[in-house]
């Protein structure tokens, strides 16, 4: 049975933090960071926010909260890695999201969505450890949206940083490569298959996403571009690792492509 005790505690844990990083300021003086490095021979400038700062240490206590609530599932074996990503990155856009907040309304909104969202994903991740879960088939698919919807917001925050290729290729390899690994998830294959197929997605995207820097296109243009592009990659890989790959799945994806890609030309912002 679910440890709905860890789970709201967890939970609250994470809504603290992304509340104190709020209220609390760092001290006089102490602003952003800068590092500055050099890459294949290009000098790179990186500026560390407080919000930057803070978002990998409350995503890290998503991960070990998912992990503790997991290991407690009768049929929970081994690693509970691929359970983490969801969580994970929730908590981790959360934190950089919220203090973008124009107005105290619009980030407690923010903040209670978060509160509403974790648990739900949570939840959703501990009914898919047993594939025979009466509530596995909502749960997967609770899980899936939930996927998708990061990744839109994930693709959005990358572009609208117009930061260098190397970065944003590099974030959106990682970022689409775990959720593609969520996502591939469902197929109940291997970690080593599915894993394989994510990093193939993943790679891809890197690759999409340096070629759109050079492209003049709105970050929502952008951001559904790619989402669209991921959604493709991930349900062909889906169809490869089940065996069911053949032509008609190939027009079918190529078909939902054409139509998205109309679409966005016709009423893309």
């Amino acid at each position: 049975m679910l440890d709905r005790d860890k789970l709201s505690v967890s939970v609250s844990l994470i809504l603290v933090g992304l509340a104190l990083s709020r209220v609390v300021e760092l001290p006089a003086g102490k602003g952003p960071v800068f590092l500055s490095l050099t890459v294949l021979g290009s000098p790179l400038r990186l500026e560390l926010s407080k919000a930057w700062l803070v978002a990998p240490l409350l995503a890290g206590l998503a991960c070990a909260g998912t992990d503790s609530i997991l290991r407690s599932h009768p049929l929970s074996r081994g690693s509970t890695f691929a359970f983490w990503i969801l969580p994970g990155l929730a908590t981790l856009l959360a934190a950089i999201f919220l203090p973008w907040a124009p107005a105290w309304p619009y980030w407690l909104g923010g903040l209670a969505l978060t509160g509403l969202f974790l648990p739900l994903v949570v939840v959703a991740e501990y009914h898919t450890v047993d594939p025979s879960d009466p509530r596995y088939n909502l749960a997967r698919l609770g899980l899936n949206v939930a996927a998708y919807l990061i990744a839109l917001v994930l693709f959005a925050l990358i572009y609208r940083t117009r930061t260098r290729a190397l970065l944003s290729a590099t974030a959106t390899l990682a970022g689409s490569g775990l959720l593609a690994l969520e996502l591939l998830r469902g197929t109940q294959q291997s970690l080593r298959r599915t894993g394989l197929h994510a990093l193939i997605v993943g790679l891809i995207m890197g690759e999409v996403v340096w070629a759109l820097n050079y492209w003049r296109m709105g970050s929502a243009t952008a951001a559904m571009f790619l989402l669209l592009t991921f959604y493709v990659l991930t349900g062909l890989s889906q169809q490869a690792i089940l065996g069911r790959f053949n032509r008609r799945v190939l027009l079918e994806f190529g078909l939902v492509a054409l139509v998205g890609l109309a679409l966005l030309l016709c009423f893309g912002p």
